[in-house]
């Protein structure tokens, strides 16, 4: 019986702490994220939900410095706005670093 209750004690203690860590990343990327206006290079759409969203893996790119900055990745976005991310439209983003990357919809 103590086994049971140490197992439900640590799922439990294990799912509230990935929430917080992402609640955690959000905000960071929210209050020290830059606004980058990036190019869609490619989109691909990986899989939809019942739930009216649409994971997609995306390449972007921008003009920083006088290089190209290129960054790949793979997000679940809000179905009512994968219109806006497609081939050749340009998206507003918060960028931290190329693992920390928010698409920016509403103003």
């Amino acid at each position: 019986m103590i086994f049971v209750v140490v197992i439900s004690v640590l799922l439990v203690g294990g799912t509230i702490a990935y929430i917080v860590h992402l609640f955690n990343r959000d905000h960071k990327i929210r209050s020290q994220g830059r606004d980058i206006h990036a190019l869609v290079e490619n989109v691909r759409y990986v899989s939809s939900n019942d739930g009216g969203s649409t994971t997609i893996e995306y390449r972007l790119s921008w003009h920083e410095d006088g290089e190209t900055r290129y960054v790949e990745g793979r997000d679940t976005i809000p179905a009512f706005y994968s219109s806006r991310v497609q081939k050749g439209c340009e998206i507003d983003i918060k960028y931290l670093d190329d693992d920390h990357i928010m698409f920016v919809f509403d103003r």
